[in-house]
């Protein structure tokens, strides 16, 4: 990814995740378990900034040490290869915010699963196509080669979509 377009990803996921989502409720709770959720949650920033704003006047002795520990704990915990690989098979959005040491491997599961999302939408539709076929496959001899044909595709993507589901699971802990 180029400079000019990694600072632009930046800028935006900074001016989506700009508007503060922490309450005034924020400010009561286990700063230590709140950044952990947070972190764990995937969010590409931390609040620490919005908490002091507006909790300091609320709950003085918040402590914003536990909240950024929190935060990189869980942070470090949804930065692993085997929840990228999970998010890419569910075609979730992909934001690239990993530490550096993670963040190579995390995009590679990722675009691993993605191919494995997308392998299955093409199964899918062949798989309808093959429904289609199946009434005529007797009458006509077109339509059963085509059959046949749909029948290998469908069996070599399942076996693509098998291969991947191993490379994807492989080294999923790697940084644990």
């Amino acid at each position: 990814m180029s400079l000019r377009l990694s600072v632009l990803l930046f800028i935006s996921l900074s001016a989506l995740y700009s508007c503060s989502t922490i309450s005034k409720k924020d400010c009561f709770k286990d700063m230590k378990e709140l950044g952990l959720l947070q972190g764990r949650q995937g969010s590409p920033v931390k609040y620490t900034d919005d908490l002091r704003n507006v909790c300091m006047g609320r709950n003085p002795s918040i402590d914003l040490e536990a909240y950024e520990k929190g935060f990189y704990q869980g942070w470090m915990e949804y930065c692993l290869p085997n929840r990228a690989f999970e998010m890419g098979k569910r075609s979730d959005r992909y934001f690239s915010f990993c530490p550096a040491e993670r963040e190579s491997m995390f995009r590679e599961k990722y675009l691993i699963g993605k191919h494995v999302f997308e392998l299955k939408d093409e199964e899918e539709e062949l798989k309808e196509r093959l429904e289609e076929l199946k009434p005529t496959i007797t009458t006509n001899s077109a339509d059963s080669d085509e059959y046949h044909k749909i029948q290998k595709g469908l069996e070599k993507l399942r076996s693509e979509i098998q291969a991947l589901e191993i490379e994807g699971a492989k080294n999923t802990f790697k940084f644990r």
